[in-house]
């Protein structure tokens, strides 16, 4: 990525370029009683780019690399790796394309305010539904992960409560940044290398028959692919900041932003590797939780409640980040009106409350209803579309552009729809039902068409 050059905008909340060797890095946000503050920041804090890894990858190290690599065995078999590399391919798009939006839209939700000046407003209301859907099922499956892991008995249970304290704990203020984002990055890195030294460590079982016969052609590589997606998701808590505080140097997201990418790469790849030594293949297809089955197969059942207590509490900054990610997005929907203005409102905090606890509730629901690896699906089928909008607008915008990144998004917008199409019927209708009614149903609340 190279640095982008200004671009001038028309939006509503089209922000000015800022450069990258400014002296200071001011930002705002509305404390109690409708004052404003401002939070000053060193450049050189920003520039060194040192929380960019840790609000990159808080947000990445989730159920994609605990429960992902099951449903990417199923669709792709022993073709998975190149399901991944593909993946790989349309989160570097997609990163690329948030990155070059939110340097010319600053402020809530770049991707939907670039999509509404680059392509109008009903390809903003489609993409913006389906990413809201998106998040809102994202949350619910990785409740539904840390419920698994937590209480395998009671896992919608405790999905409700844990979607619940994230909630209120983002409704008081709560953000987990610097050190604490480190330590936590650090917990998820250690949960997961304790399992994959587990499995390399203790001989595998012979395999057993499988169920049912397994993928063994490339068919699958883009249902993988599509799958594995979710893994990446969060990149854009970097890229594409919904508030200025975490708004790093071009330098430090791009930095950011490409190891991150690899990180995750490298882990999703390492954990899948471990899993298919000790499971094979065929079993591995068939796990809900391949974590856990994978320490029952070791004969290491002695650390599945350590390591079932060290992901639940890793996941817990995972399930904020979405809801951050929420946030944003839904954020500049009630500032153009196409939610009502009542869901802005702000807690003691500055924290959108209602916002928040709207978010929370539909994640509960879906949480109680929709088993975790249904749930993903669908939350990555409906990311795809939103990139797809996402790197169509990013194309526009780049459109004097005649570099790399102008391209990546040409690339990001075909890969997106391919991988989108790739999905299981059910989680293509319901995401063709989320970009039908939200539409119609932002339309009807704003009462604005065109």
């Amino acid at each position: 990525m190279r640095t982008p050059r200004v671009v001038n905008l028309t939006g509503v909340d089209a922000g000015r370029q800022v450069s990258a060797d400014r002296r200071l890095h001011v930002s705002t946000f509305v404390c109690k009683g409708g004052r404003v503050a401002q939070q000053v920041e060193s450049s050189g804090q920003l520039a060194s780019g040192t929380g960019a890894i840790p609000l990159a990858l808080g947000g990445m190290l989730g159920v994609g690399v605990f429960v992902g690599p099951a449903p990417a065995a199923a669709a792709a078999g022993p073709w998975l790796p190149f399901g991944l590399l593909l993946a790989l391919l349309a989160a570097a798009c997609a990163a690329s394309a948030s990155a070059h939006q939110s340097v010319a839209y600053r402020g809530p939700g770049p991707t939907y305010a670039c999509v509404r000046a680059r392509m109008g407003l009903l390809p903003s209301r489609v993409g913006a539904s389906a990413y809201l859907a998106g998040q809102i099922a994202a949350m619910a499956a990785i409740a539904r992960v840390l419920g698994e892991f937590l209480l395998p008995a009671a896992a919608p249970q405790v999905a409700a409560a844990a979607i619940l304290l994230v909630v209120l704990s983002a409704t008081i203020g709560l953000r987990i940044r610097g050190g604490a984002a480190w330590i936590w990055l650090a917990l998820t890195v250690a949960v997961l290398a304790l399992v994959v030294v587990t499995c390399f460590a203790i001989d595998p079982v012979p395999p057993m028959p499988a169920g049912r016969p397994l993928a063994d052609s490339a068919v699958g590589i883009t249902g993988a692919a599509g799958v594995l997606f979710f893994a990446y998701l969060g990149f854009e808590r970097l890229t594409a900041p919904g508030a200025e505080q975490d708004r790093f140097t071009w330098s430090a997201m791009r930095r950011g932003t490409v190891t991150s990418l690899i990180a995750v790469t490298a882990v999703l790849a390492a954990v899948t590797a471990a899993l298919v030594h000790q499971l094979g293949w065929s079993r591995l297809a068939l796990s809900p939780t391949p974590i856990r089955d994978v320490l029952t197969a070791a004969a290491a059942s002695d650390l599945a409640p350590l390591v079932g207590v060290g992901a639940a509490v890793a996941l817990l900054p995972v399930l904020l980040g979405a809801l951050e990610s929420f946030r944003s997005t839904a954020l500049a929907l009630v500032r153009d009106r196409d939610l009502p203005r009542a869901l802005g409102r702000t807690s003691g905090a500055g924290t959108p409350y209602l916002l928040d606890v709207t978010a929370g509730v539909a994640a509960v629901a879906v949480a109680l209803l929709v088993e975790p690896v249904a749930a993903m699906a669908f939350a990555a089928c409906c990311l795809l579309v939103h990139s797809a909008f996402a790197n169509a607008a990013a194309r526009l915008l780049l459109a004097d552009d005649r570099t790399w990144p102008m391209r990546a998004a040409c690339l990001g917008m075909g890969v997106s729809v391919v991988l989108a199409m790739s999905m299981p019927i059910s989680a293509m209708l319901a995401t063709l039902a989320v970009v039908v009614i939200g539409p119609l149903v932002t339309g009807g609340l704003s009462r604005h068409w065109s």
